[in-house]
């Protein structure tokens, strides 16, 4: 297979889990390194892949509790969904390490979680998100235990 420009397409799927993975790292400019993480939800070939609606009230929870952290939140580049929906990206500048990550959505979970209503999805309006009527709470909740779990070996 020939090395693609896409760091996430080299990658074999049908031999990925369930957790957290560096994906790649590059220095932009000779000056800042950047770390790309994948936080796989699902397998990817297990044809059970996040709703649409959960993919959009994770990212909205992530996007905007992870940059509040203190551990990690300054260091963050993105939070965004994988087309596939089965997980996220996450982008982070320095050395932000694997525990570091899994405390850190350890620790919004443990604030955040389980949501109750759309009061409680950051940003879902219609002056601030694109399509605030596509959301999930119990796949979302269902979800976030499911990983968070996963990645504190529960």
């Amino acid at each position: 297979m020939k090395k693609s420009v896409v760091s996430s397409f080299d990658v074999d799927h049908r031999t990925l889990a369930e957790g957290l993975y560096l994906r790649s790292t590059y220095t932009i400019n000779d000056e800042f390194q950047v770390l790309s993480w994948d936080l796989r939800f699902c397998a990817p070939m297990a044809r059970q892949p996040l709703s649409a609606g959960t993919v959009h009230t994770i990212e909205h929870l992530m996007a905007y509790y992870l940059r509040l952290d203190e551990t990690i939140g300054s260091a963050i580049v993105s939070f965004c969904p994988m087309g596939c929906q089965t997980g996220f990206y996450l982008s982070t500048m320095n050395s932000v390490t694997a525990e570091d990550i899994a405390a850190a959505l350890t620790r919004v979970y443990n604030k955040v979680f389980p949501i109750h209503t759309t009061e409680d999805i950051v940003g879902l309006n219609e002056i601030q998100c694109g399509n605030p009527y596509l959301y999930d709470i119990e796949g979302t909740n269902a979800a976030m235990e499911k990983y968070i779990n996963l990645l504190n070996n529960k």
